[in-house]
């Protein structure tokens, strides 16, 4: 049984109001932080299994709301991509070695970060053929290595002719969906153990705060400054995580 009073938790805690904070303000970002931290709290597939508990539960009211301004035409096609492509990805995440799997979580936020950095926008075309292609990539990256591919969906809508807030919602609900359907696999698979569980259950209600306050901070302040300092946080813990699973396989 957990402390009720335990560093690591309270440091987990602060992790989650951060992060659902930055998903539900900016549309994205949250869980590319949340889970490289988790992981150097609780191991990676615990990190990814909190991650996807809470981002689920946090996110779902934010979702209900965006849901309006989604642009189901893509989002459809978008969604069955990574529902398959994610599916898969979780029995190679259970299997694979946890080494490789720190690792590559720690290489895409850093280059993630590098790339929102560039401002780098998709120019191509748009269409169902891209968009489960899209999905393919997002949910084989999510399902390997449970970070959400929050960045490719901003360079793929970043340039897209439609509205800021359909270029948010067609970012987080994705992401929701990602996060389901990685929760529901490792649920399927008996990866979420007891105290996994039951740690969840007690930063969920931080996340949906955070989830809140992040709301709330979109209707009243401009996200471009947010933006900014959000890609480098991005930068400065893919590299950590890099730097630290290098020095620790020496």
């Amino acid at each position: 049984m957990l402390e009720i009073i335990d560093p690591q938790l309270i440091l987990a805690v602060c992790i989650a109001i951060t992060a659902a904070a930055l998903t539900s303000y900016v549309g994205f970002g949250g869980a590319l932080i949340m889970v490289p931290l988790f992981t150097m709290l609780f191991g990676p597939v615990n990190a990814i299994a909190i991650t996807t508990l809470c981002s689920v539960l946090s996110l779902s009211p934010v979702v209900l709301k965006a849901v309006r301004d989604v642009e189901w035409s893509q989002a459809l096609p978008l969604s069955t991509g990574i529902i398959v492509s994610n599916m898969v990805g979780v029995i190679f995440l259970t299997l694979a070695d946890p080494s490789f799997v720190v690792f590559g979580i720690g290489l895409f936020v850093l280059v993630s970060g590098c790339i929102l950095m560039s401002g780098f926008s998709y120019q191509g075309p748009r269409n169902r053929t891209t968009s489960i292609v899209l999905g393919v990539i997002c949910g084989s990256v999510m399902g390997g290595f449970g970070v959400p591919s929050g960045p490719i969906l901003v360079v793929y809508f970043l340039a897209a002719p439609i509205t800021a807030a359909a270029q948010r919602a067609n970012i987080l609900f994705p992401i929701w969906v990602m996060c389901l359907v990685t929760a529901s696999s490792l649920g399927i698979l008996g990866e979420i153990k007891h105290e996994i569980l039951l740690l969840s259950c007690l930063i969920l209600p931080f996340s949906l705060f955070g989830a809140w306050l992040g709301s709330n901070i979109f209707k009243k302040a401009p996200v471009s400054w947010f933006k900014t300092l959000a890609n480098w946080l991005l930068i400065v813990i893919g590299a950590s995580l890099l730097v630290n699973q290098i020095f620790l396989t020496k």
